[in-house]
């Protein structure tokens, strides 16, 4: 058995299920999510149901098994991982121990870098279709879409302009957008998504053609993430969210441009989070 604790929104928790399901089809084992971590105001945060994950809810009497004294939390850090019942994420970047993982186990982390789940790429784009449909105006769009030099631009505003989350996330401001479109070839058309609309509308880099998607024709984070993906192109911002939209865009001529600084303060390593053919600046 393989339990995996989420926290934190969908991207988020799109990466914590990738890592877990990649241990679980390596050693064939039951994939189970723990979502009790969310306090009573966070209960809608949870969102991998909407899309076609393999994995149950753990129930409590599936976690009783890895409740740990002290003794037995010093003893599970010194002792190989192969040999670990419970697997915290030693830091951001990639853990190159993490094939030795075994069942059963329960992760504890982010586990943000492609590197976790890259062997299982296919499995992972398959279990990361939507579950639900779709409206036939969001599918009209998607196919033109996928059939134009289309770029999805991603501005993450509300909770990150909160005073902590600017402090310890940052936040990408206009300037990354104008440098970003220079990054890519004159005359495409961009498709903003976005929490903040009104904001965006007066921010949005000079001479470009751009149509806000965000609160017009999607309005909600599966249509968001969506049509991003069908988008041939991304612009994301320092968001899992924009991060996932881009990795599950199937297109073979994409050219996906993300923000070198991820983090504002936080001294964290992030060598690891995104693929060698993404542009960074």
């Amino acid at each position: 058995m393989i339990i995996v604790q989420l926290k934190g929104g969908l991207g988020n928790q799109m990466f914590q299920y990738a890592a877990g399901r990649a241990v679980s089809l390596r050693t064939a084992a039951t994939l189970l999510l723990d979502h009790a971590g969310y306090e009573p105001k966070q209960a809608g945060m949870y969102g991998l149901d909407g899309l076609r994950i393999q994995a149950g809810l753990a129930t409590a009497r599936d976690l009783q098994q890895f409740e740990q004294g002290t003794a037995g939390r010093i003893l599970n850090r010194l002792i190989p991982l192969g040999m670990r019942r419970i697997y915290k994420e030693p830091h951001f970047h990639y853990d190159p121990a993490f094939p030795e993982a075994k069942p059963p186990l329960y992760m504890k982390g982010y586990w943000q870098s492609w590197k976790y789940f890259h062997d299982i790429e296919p499995q992972i784009r398959s279990d990361f279709r939507f579950a639900g449909t779709f409206s036939p105006g969001i599918m009209q769009k998607a196919g033109q879409l996928e059939n134009t030099e289309s770029v999805a631009m991603h501005f993450r505003r509300g909770d990150y302009t909160h005073q902590q989350a600017v402090q310890y996330h940052g936040i990408c401001g206009p300037e990354y957008y104008e440098k970003a479109v220079q990054q890519l070839p004159a005359g495409l058309q961009y498709y903003i998504f976005t929490n903040d609309p009104a904001w965006v509308r007066d921010n949005l880099p000079a001479g470009i053609s751009a149509e806000i998607l965000s609160g017009s024709l999607s309005h909600t984070q599966y249509e968001d993430l969506f049509l991003m993906s069908r988008c041939r192109h991304q612009i994301i911002a320092n968001s899992s969210f924009s991060w996932w939209a881009a990795w599950l865009n199937a297109y073979g001529g994409k050219k996906v441009v993300a923000p070198k600084r991820w983090f504002n303060e936080a001294q964290l390593n992030t060598r690891d989070l995104f693929p060698q053919n993404w542009l960074t600046i």
